[in-house]
């Protein structure tokens, strides 16, 4: 069994964090501890998406049925792209016109990607957010899951205190003020060029069927 650490909260509104903050945030993340982190659109509750106990502990923290994956966010294109399989010119399309940014793309999950990430499915939920801390972030530690900082059912947490109300077992927060941004808009890229389109959110989709160009062929559920 894990040891349980105390909490360990960083003011991000006063600065970066140091090299020795950032050991020590890496350390502490490398041991499977739960943290409140801020990324483009809301706060996030995540851990380190390799650590498979991690997750676990992570899911029981959110009440996640054990069958939904859960989505990760990536250092930049390159990390993203190493944890997927099959990327295709519409991927790589959408990634290189919406990262950093609100986008998500499902795409088949490289076999290194933790069961307990992927749910009963077999494809990873992945983006490159336009937080410089939440990419720093995966860029020191690894890809790390990024679910809302909210229990089902509840409004999103705006603030890094309400989010830590909803989850105790977090050990490590990162306070970068109230946030307020729409969610990410998910889209599937399918065999054939098909792009489903799983939620609009901050993109719209008339941006996206721009950047794929004439004759693009995004769908809705």
């Amino acid at each position: 069994m894990r040891a349980v650490s105390s909490l360990r909260r960083f003011d991000l509104t006063r600065g970066r964090l140091g090299p020795e903050e950032e050991k020590e945030v890496v350390e502490r993340l490398s041991r499977g501890e739960l943290v409140v982190y801020p990324t483009d659109t809301l706060y996030a509750i995540g851990c380190r998406a390799l650590d498979a106990a991690a997750v676990r502990a992570l899911r029981s923290a959110k009440a996640r049925d054990a069958d939904k994956a859960l989505p990760l966010i990536a250092a930049d294109l390159e990390q993203a792209r190493s944890f997927t399989r099959d990327w295709s010119d519409e991927a790589e399309r959408l990634a290189t016109g919406f990262w950093p940014g609100p986008l998500t793309l499902v795409l088949d999950a490289s076999p290194t990607v933790p069961r307990e990430v992927l749910g009963a499915g077999s494809s990873l939920a992945v983006r490159v957010p336009a937080s410089l801390f939440a990419t720093r972030l995966a860029a020191l530690a690894g890809p790390l899951v990024s679910t809302s900082a909210n229990l089902a059912g509840e409004p999103p947490c705006r603030t890094v205190d309400l989010a830590l109300a909803s989850f105790p077992a977090a050990t490590l927060a990162f306070d970068a003020g109230p946030l307020d941004g729409a969610p990410s808009t998910i889209l599937e890229p399918r065999a054939g060029g098909e792009i489903r389109v799983v939620r609009e959110g901050r993109i719209p989709i008339d941006a996206v069927r721009e950047r794929l160009g004439p004759g693009a062929n995004v769908t809705t559920l």
